[in-house]
């Protein structure tokens, strides 16, 4: 991958993971509604749902980027991680558009169907938050970003298995947002290349 592009996948992932923590953040104003259903109908839900597709697409991009820029130290288990981590966040990417499109509609027209908990968006952000999770150790077994960066993006990661905590996702967008920039000022990579990790 060119270097330039690896810079600008960087960006991506700066600006993707502030766009996923506005997006968790802005769940904190429905946390008083009664229902789900409710809470689909009004313009902060689908706000906030925006915010979570338009993020999770950047960070697709981004993703690959923080993988390139350590392919080689990071061994099998980042690439693993990598695919996991893509896979799932292409997942939670098509579940934020169902939200965002289907939702409010299903909302006014069959609110009952709303209040069940589909199998396919638990299975989608269970291997989100993994492959995050294993992108996040490879990362930090690499030692190519700065153990705080790696360790955020493990902690991000766990605390995102827990989708009952009111913001769920906070830490993991920062640490997504946090890598991205490292990425992109180039102060992600460490001065003396580690061998490669299997």
């Amino acid at each position: 991958m060119p270097s330039n592009l690896i810079r600008w996948s960087g960006l991506a992932a700066l600006v993707g993971g502030a766009l996923f923590v506005i997006g968790d953040l802005l769940g904190l104003a429905s946390i008083g509604e009664e229902s789900f259903a409710e809470t689909a109908t009004t313009g902060t839900f689908i706000l906030q749902q925006l915010m979570f597709l338009l993020g999770m697409v950047l960070i697709l991009f981004g993703l690959f980027g923080l993988y390139a820029s350590q392919s080689e130290a990071a061994g099998t288990l980042g690439l693993v991680g990598f695919l996991v981590a893509f896979l799932g966040t292409a997942l939670a990417a098509g579940a934020s558009w169902a939200q965002t499109f289907i939702a409010p509609l299903l909302a006014t027209e069959a609110p009952e169907f709303l209040e069940t908990e589909p199998i396919g968006f638990v299975l989608s952000f269970t291997i989100f938050a993994l492959g995050w999770l294993l992108f996040g150790v490879a990362t930090l077994r690499a030692g190519v970003y700065p153990r705080w960066a790696a360790v955020l993006l493990i902690v991000g990661a766990v605390i995102t298995f827990f989708p009952f905590l009111p913001t769920p996702a906070v830490v993991l967008g920062v640490a997504v947002a946090c890598s991205g920039f490292l990425l992109f000022t180039g102060r992600g990579a460490s001065a003396e290349q580690p061998s490669r990790v299997n």
